[in-house]
């Protein structure tokens, strides 16, 4: 007999100031997606900022609650989705993560999010936007999408995964606050601002001359 397990898609409202101005300028409600692999969302992962005082520092990230808050906001708008799998599919999607992981060269898709409303997105080399990450996620899932993962917002898998909403409401409501995530709190330093110099450089030159095609994707 199958082995049913579920995967944990979220997509939020974020308190940032970069998450205002992409719900603005896009005109959407969610900004942001993560996907977890148990229900408590203890093991939450997205591309995302690594530090809150460092946005061009990004890469794949995983999360706590305190993300979401930055430990002053009480009201966290989210819908959560339970996604059935397979036991291989889980595995699948638990051994993605953790190759990501162990590779530093993973950063943030930034130039494809900025530019969004006009390009519609575009895939880079070994970079991912949050809900890139998380659609790539669920093709590993065996998922089928029907554009590349890099063109979806947030705000589509209310209708995408409409049979699987387990969720929907304040974040605080659904999970307690985890764990302190001091890393992600410090204050800018020397090394903080080289990083993010070297950080930018990189996707730079890879949004202008190692863009994936969608059919190698």
């Amino acid at each position: 007999m199958m082995t049913q397990r579920y995967v944990y898609v979220v997509i939020s409202k974020t308190a940032t100031r970069f998450g205002h101005v992409l719900r603005r300028v896009g005109g959407v409600h969610y900004n942001h997606a993560a996907i977890a692999l148990d229900e408590e969302l203890k093991e939450l992962y997205s591309f995302a900022r690594k530090q809150y005082h460092a946005a061009l520092i990004g890469g794949l990230v995983e999360e706590t609650v305190e993300r979401y808050t930055l430990r002053k906001q009480t009201e966290i708008p989210v819908t959560v989705f339970r996604i059935p799998v397979s036991a291989e599919q889980y595995l699948q999607i638990k051994q993605e993560i953790e190759g990501i992981k162990q590779d530093q060269e993973y950063k943030y898709n930034l130039f494809s999010v900025l530019t969004f409303p006009i390009t519609k997105g575009f895939a880079v080399y070994k970079a991912y936007s949050c809900i890139e990450f998380v659609m790539n996620m669920m093709k590993k899932a065996d998922y089928t999408l029907t554009k590349p993962a890099y063109q979806y917002t947030p705000d589509e898998l209310l209708e995408l995964f409409a049979a699987e909403i387990w969720f929907q409401g304040n974040l605080l409501d659904y999970c307690s606050l985890q764990s302190r995530d001091d890393t992600y709190f410090q204050p800018m330093n020397l090394d903080t601002y080289i990083r993010s110099g070297s950080d930018l450089r990189e996707i730079v030159r890879r949004s202008l001359f190692t863009r994936v095609k969608a059919n190698e994707i």
